[in-house]
């Protein structure tokens, strides 16, 4: 009895495998045949016409007409095409100042994004927030609720990957926050959580500057600092999913409190609330500077005083750089990655950090000058592609319906 069991798990697992093959396929390869996907697949053709015609009566499939006439003079073969609109897939970053939703459909594509001002000390207040878009966002999308196959979400702080819980998230006042308990029980849908760093590293694998990488290093350089870590074209999450948290290893013994109560964290040397700091400081130390107009300069006003050519905005953007590659420096030593990709506000507004960053690497690394360096194709969008992308990659786990995400943009 229990073989018989297990044999029908077995069954059901490769009709699910088979399954997901075909309809790869028929995502990747736009309007094809039975006989193409059978060709591709190499699966029996009796096999791919029972999974194309359950898809079909799913709706995921439709036939779109007849492919080129034959030599041979027989019938011409029916084409088939994926339905954009089978499937809804909802990406939700809670940012420190917005709270985001997207829509993406079967094929990846991001239909709609709708945010709202970020709601901080208040967990349970902030996911009422954010399911408050959800439905506008379908509309606008064009796509009904009961598309939605699964949800991606990232915040920016330590989570626990497998409970999905949040552990700390200082910037957002989140402590022990069960966020995938939460969105569950809301939508009765899989839901995965990433920190930002983790999403991002994601995104720019399948759709950015490293998606020719196997092995590199996603870093997001906003307020706050850490590194997303990919090897051999595998998200590293460490035990927890705490991996990657170079913003709070030491910089300095004596340095600044750092949000998370340590003293001298990197973040309080190279993030924009670091350079914001520093920034205020050199506003009230008598230097002739654009900054002196401003009592506690914000980060976009460091970043236009250093692109309108101010000596001493450029001198902390080169600093911050300086003290970043630092950083980067341990993590090239101790993983030996083929990229590091930085990313997040800071990154998208200044080269000057970029250019300190290298800079300090080649006087820190073995090989520094020799691991490229460069800035995120997706700027600030990388953490919520990455949430979309792992909703699909969730719903595929799930058994529902393959889609990936390299078309996104």
């Amino acid at each position: 009895m229990q073989q018989d069991v297990q044999g029908k798990v077995d069954s059901r697992a490769m009709r699910e495998v088979n399954r997901s093959i075909v309809l790869d396929i028929i995502r990747r390869g736009g309007k094809v045949s039975r006989t193409d996907l059978a060709k591709s697949s190499t699966l029996t053709k009796p096999t791919v016409s029972a999974i194309v015609d359950d898809l079909i009566a799913r709706g995921i499939v439709s036939e779109v007409g007849f492919g080129k006439t034959v030599a041979t003079g027989g019938r011409r073969a029916r084409l088939l095409e994926l339905n954009d609109a089978s499937a809804a897939y909802l990406g939700l970053r809670f940012g420190v100042h917005t709270t985001t939703a997207a829509i993406a459909d079967a094929r990846g594509e991001v239909r709609a994004i709708r945010e709202t001002p970020a709601i901080v000390g208040d967990a349970h207040a902030a996911v009422r927030s954010a399911l408050e878009l959800l439905d506008g966002t379908l509309a606008e999308a064009g796509l009904p609720r009961e598309r939605l196959h699964s949800v991606g979400v990232t915040v920016p702080g330590m989570v626990d990957t497998r409970s999905g819980s949040v552990a700390f998230a200082p910037k957002l006042g989140w402590t022990d926050v069960p966020i995938r308990s939460l969105l569950q029980q809301a939508l009765e849908l899989p839901v995965v959580v990433h920190n930002v760093t983790n999403a991002g590293a994601i995104a720019e694998g399948r759709i950015g500057a490293a998606k020719s990488a196997r092995s590199y290093v996603w870093v997001h350089v906003g307020h706050g600092l850490g590194a997303g870590i990919v090897i051999d074209g595998q998200l590293f999450s460490g035990t927890q999913g705490f991996s990657g948290e170079i913003g709070h290893c030491p910089g300095g013994d004596d340095g600044p409190l750092c949000s998370c109560g340590l003293r001298g964290c990197l973040e309080t040397l190279a993030s924009g609330t670091a350079i914001e700091r520093v920034a205020a400081e050199a506003a009230r130390g008598g230097e002739p500077t654009l900054l002196a107009a401003h009592p506690a300069p914000e980060l976009a006003t460091v970043l236009d005083a250093g692109r309108a050519g101010d000596a001493v905005a450029q001198r902390i953007l080169r600093e911050a750089g300086r003290q970043l590659g630092v950083g980067l420096s341990y993590l090239i030593n101790v993983l030996d990655p083929e990229l590091v990709v930085l990313g997040g506000r800071v990154m998208e507004a200044s080269d000057l950090i970029l250019e300190g960053a290298r800079a300090s690497l080649a006087r820190h690394t073995f090989r520094g000058s020799q691991v490229e360096v460069v800035k995120s194709t997706l700027g600030d969008r990388a953490g919520l592609m990455g949430s979309v992308i792992s909703a699909m990659d969730q719903a595929v786990r799930s058994y529902r319906i393959v889609a990936t995400a390299d078309r996104l943009a």
